[in-house]
C-alpha cells in the first residue's frame, strides 16, 4: 500500500474492563490499554490525491532549475511515492530520502537560538511567554 502512495490505517477494537489502567501513558503517549489484546478488523489504505496543478508547477521549477524539497510525516515508502507521483523524485531517486531524526544529525540538530541548548525554560508559544514572563524560544540549526 505504500509504495502504491497510502497511508494505511489500522482498524482493530478491544473490550475495555472497569479495571484498565486509563490514565497512565508510555513516553510515546500511548496507554498500556492499547498496547496488546486488540482484535484486527482491518488494513485500509487512504490516499490524499495531490491537487491537479501540483506535478506541473513542480516541472516548471525544476525547467527554472529549482530543486523542489518536500518535508511530511509520511514513512518513507509512502513519502517516496508521492514524491515520485508528483514529479519530485525520478525512478532511483530514492537515496534522496531521508527520515527526520537522519535530517536533524545531518543539521547538527536544533536548538533554541537564545541558550543554544536542545532543551531550555524558554517559553514555546506566546501564551506562555507572556504568562509565564519568559522569553519565547525560537529554535534554529546547531550548526548555524
Amino acid at each position: 500500500m505504500a509504495e502504491s502512495s497510502l497511508r494505511t490505517l489500522c482498524i482493530a477494537y478491544k473490550k475495555i474492563n472497569s479495571n484498565d489502567d486509563l490514565e497512565f501513558k508510555d513516553e510515546k503517549g500511548v496507554f498500556a490499554v492499547e498496547k496488546t489484546g486488540l482484535t484486527l478488523l482491518c488494513i485500509a489504505g487512504v490516499r490524499d490525491i495531490p491537487r491537479k496543478e501540483v506535478p506541473d508547477a513542480i516541472a516548471k521549477c525544476h525547467k527554472a532549475g529549482i530543486t523542489v524539497r518536500m518535508v511530511t510525516g509520511d514513512n518513507l515508502i509512502t513519502a517516496t511515492a508521492i514524491a515520485k507521483d508528483v514529479g519530485i523524485l525520478k525512478e532511483g531517486d530514492g537515496s534522496l530520502v531521508m527520515e527526520g531524526a537522519d535530517f536533524i544529525k545531518l543539521i547538527g540538530g536544533v536548538v533554541c537560538k537564545k541558550c543554544r541548548t536542545a532543551s531550555c525554560d524558554c517559553a514555546r508559544d506566546l501564551k506562555e511567554a507572556e504568562a509565564n514572563k519568559k522569553e519565547l524560544r525560537v529554535d534554529t540549526i546547531e550548526n548555524a
